[in-house]
């Protein structure tokens, strides 16, 4: 019985080490963002989340869950607090659109946008003079996109994309705040990659 003891305290010293090899396992999400590189984004300090609007939007009704929607909306206002700026639904800076793309049924798509979205409710922000502006339904599908737009010029300055890995017939909830985390990770713009914090 003695000798069961010290067994046993060794196998407890490996489970921090299983642990952490177990975390490990858990696929990395790639994002990825381009911006309007004639923006200074010091001076955004304030955002709103774009609201729903009906009759706007191609969300497929069968796996659209407004619960699930504001929990997504939630998780991305959390984020940006933490990059330091303030909601403010009267007066922002930003406007903030997300969207995920699903495969595009021709019969349905849009001939002015070619949208092609789960949730995300597309609004007439101006893309004209964004670098290499792709409509949603250009994405792969199960692709999450963020969108920051200038409330004063309603033009899209910042897009940030995690490609291909939601499933929108199995919503994986983690999965999505972690598509979050690692797309607004990337904002702002020429942060110093030392300083970014790691998706897990």
């Amino acid at each position: 019985m003695r000798d069961a003891i010290p067994n046993l305290k060794h196998w407890l010293y490996l489970i921090p080490a299983l642990l952490i090899g177990l975390s490990g396992c858990i696929p990395s999400i790639m994002a990825d963002s381009t911006h309007d590189r004639s923006v200074d984004f010091q001076v955004y300090r304030t955002f709103a989340l774009l609201e729903p609007v009906e009759g706007n939007s191609s969300a497929d009704p069968n796996t659209y869950e407004p619960l699930l929607d504001r929990r997504v909306r939630d998780a991305i206002a959390s984020e940006l607090v933490k990059k330091g700026l303030t909601p403010d639904s009267e007066n922002p800076d930003l406007l903030v659109a997300y969207d995920v793309s699903v495969a595009q049924d021709p019969a349905t798509a849009s001939p002015d946008f070619g949208y092609a979205y789960w949730f995300g409710y597309r609004f007439n922000y101006t893309t004209t003079d964004f670098p290499e502006y792709r409509p949603v339904g250009q994405y792969t599908p199960g692709t999450m996109l963020i969108d920051l737009i200038s409330a004063s010029t309603n033009q899209l300055v910042w897009r940030g994309v995690a490609v291909g890995d939601i499933n929108v017939t199995q919503t994986d909830e983690s999965k999505i705040r972690r598509s979050i985390i690692s797309i607004l990770s990337l904002y702002p713009p020429n942060r110093p990659a030392a300083n970014r914090p790691v998706s897990r």
